[in-house]
């Protein structure tokens, strides 16, 4: 029985910062959408171009991954060229340009990469996995390569904010966030008391902020699935305790609706997210209670 498909991204510092990548349990298909160019009778010179699809599992319910969309060329050996394009939704549009020998076993060189595995280097070990008599052989796949951070990189992301008072003091995330993981809210039946939430950065590391406010309330957690993503944050600014606060909040996903929390009383407020943006993290003031909060929104 195969291993079930695991992609994993670990940040690594070398003498360049780097993220790691380990992909195993990829299935490919290599005989499944191919076309001979040039019939040299199986020698020198006799070219296929293929698009042969890599799926997350060898069986009838395995999701697409990637493509690898190139030619392999007959010169003594098979020489493969050609870019494993991913399309799942956590690598969609990235890139790993891929260059070897043979195809049933051994390794592929990886020489480059685009998007999230940019001047990727490392190798793509081969099994051979099973034949069958309508699809053909299925081939495994495990990854690994390492992808250097460039020094300098820009993330388009967009500050949104603060909505609510003016009390309490600055909250704020020291890394640039590229996926939230998680949120928490604390809240009363009449204000929200502290807000908290976890994300990922672009070397792949994981990190928590908060809790912004100050303890009590009862604990509203939001676990967040990998492709999930928050498209809304909505809810209510008004007076308590002698403070402009946020008395209830509400968050909406590709998904599903989380909350309102609090009571919904005073002046509605909705952070504006364009289609095709999300939200990936957050900022605040924060003191008795969640005072203010804004958004950090970039292009997905």
């Amino acid at each position: 029985m195969a291993n079930p498909c695991n992609l994993q991204v670990t940040p690594c510092v070398t003498l360049t910062e780097c993220n790691e990548l380990n992909f195993q349990g990829l299935f490919m298909y290599p005989t499944a959408n191919q076309a001979r160019v040039m019939d040299s009778q199986g020698m020198i010179g006799e070219t296929t171009v293929n698009n042969w699809p890599v799926y997350d599992g060898p069986g009838p319910h395995a999701k697409l991954v990637a493509r690898a969309q190139g030619l392999h060329i007959q010169a003594g050996n098979r020489v493969n060229f050609f870019s494993l394009v991913f399309q799942n939704e956590r690598f969609n549009g990235s890139t790993l340009q891929v260059m070897g020998i043979t195809l049933e076993t051994g390794e592929w060189a990886i020489v480059g990469g685009t998007g999230q595995f940019a001047m990727a280097t490392g190798v793509i070990s081969k099994r051979f996995h099973e034949q069958r008599r309508d699809d053909g052989d299925i081939i495994e796949l495990t990854i690994r390569a390492f992808c250097p951070l460039l020094k300098g990189t820009r993330y388009p992301v967009t500050k949104i904010g603060t909505l609510g008072g003016s009390g309490g003091s600055l909250e704020d995330i020291p890394q640039a966030s590229k996926r939230l993981e998680s949120i928490m809210v604390f809240s009363s039946s009449r204000v929200v008391n502290s807000f908290a939430f976890s994300y990922v950065d672009y070397a792949g590391r994981k990190h928590s902020a908060g809790p912004w406010g100050s303890a009590g309330g009862d604990p509203h957690p939001i676990p967040l699935a990998g492709s999930e993503v928050v498209t809304q944050v909505s809810g209510t600014i008004g007076s308590f305790s002698g403070y402009t606060v946020i008395t209830s909040i509400k968050f909406v996903t590709s998904r599903d609706t989380y909350g309102p929390w609090g009571k919904e009383n005073g002046t509605p407020f909705t952070v504006p997210v364009q289609p095709g943006s999300g939200i990936v993290g957050f900022f605040a003031r924060a003191g008795m209670y969640l005072d203010a909060i804004g958004v950090y929104v970039r292009p997905l």
